[in-house]
């Protein structure tokens, strides 16, 4: 129970932070928000992690150190064409394709050679059909934010390898760097293309976000400490599901009922993938 309560949070929390980061996006740039989203999770959880864990040491913990620190500048890409795709797309069909990370992670396993069951096939040719059908067009509004979360995904998906092969330094420290490395890489890309002032406005919206993310990780971490990983996997995944609905009482989104469809098929395409891999 304590497993479903906690990976259901962490979707929730993830999903909250989506639509938090839209509206302010929506009102500032894209990169601005990447940027104060992890000064927020860089302040917290630094210190933490340094005080639980210390600095890496020995070369083992260095070489996940370094993987770490990749996630990080892969990170950056990632989170800003989440941003990029809320700012011109629904939150719900947005984030429920983004989700299809799951699917790429998924197919890089079968390339390193695990075996295609059947099972695992099906949930791929869910994720598959539920893509095409969640980008069909419906309202120009609602898919132009389908080929950056299709990007955002995959660049995740690379993200979370980073994060599987870097296990001989804990979770706390893994996105303590990762987390410090995208900021030593968004800061200067920020202040190249114009700053990250924040309007005013905006701030308190733009650190909720922040610590609401990095809430989301942490609870994905507890999800899998506390019990079964196919348990934690499915509901850890199930931040397309909660985004939707948010989209819609909150946002008052109305896909069309081919992407409905295709909101459909992904999450139940992800939730299988993360129940068998």
């Amino acid at each position: 129970m304590l497993t479903v309560i906690a990976g259901l949070a962490s979707s929730f929390s993830y999903a909250t932070s989506d639509l938090m980061s839209q509206a302010v996006t929506r009102r500032a740039r894209a990169l601005t928000q990447v940027v104060w989203v992890l000064i927020s999770g860089v302040v917290i959880i630094v210190p933490i992690a340094l005080l639980v864990d210390g600095l890496p040491h020995g070369p083992a913990q260095r070489q996940a150190a370094g993987l770490a620190a990749l996630a990080g500048v892969i990170y950056v890409g990632a989170f800003y064409c989440l941003l990029r795709g809320l700012h011109v797309g629904d939150l719900g069909l947005v984030s429920a394709l983004n989700s299809l990370q799951g699917a790429y992670v998924a197919i890089a396993v079968i390339l390193l050679g695990q075996a295609v069951t059947p099972l695992l096939g099906a949930a791929l040719a869910l994720c598959v059909v539920g893509a095409i059908l969640t980008s069909v067009e419906g309202r120009a509004r609602t898919t132009k934010g389908a080929p950056w979360a299709l990007a955002s995904g995959f660049l995740f998906a690379c993200v979370m390898l980073c994060y599987a092969y870097a296990g001989d330094i804990s979770w706390l420290s893994v996105s303590a760097i990762s987390r410090s490395v995208s900021l030593l890489v968004a800061v200067p890309l920020a202040l190249l293309s114009g700053g990250f002032a924040m309007p005013k406005a905006l701030r308190l919206r733009s650190v909720g976000a922040g610590v609401l993310e990095l809430c989301g990780v942490m609870l994905v971490t507890i999800a899998f400490s506390l019990g079964p990983s196919t348990v934690a996997g499915v509901t850890t995944t199930q931040f397309g599901t909660f985004a939707v609905l948010l989209g819609y009482f909150l946002l008052h989104e109305r896909p069309k009922p081919q992407q409905w469809a295709g909101v459909v098929c992904t999450i139940a395409g992800v939730s299988l993938l993360a129940a068998i891999v």
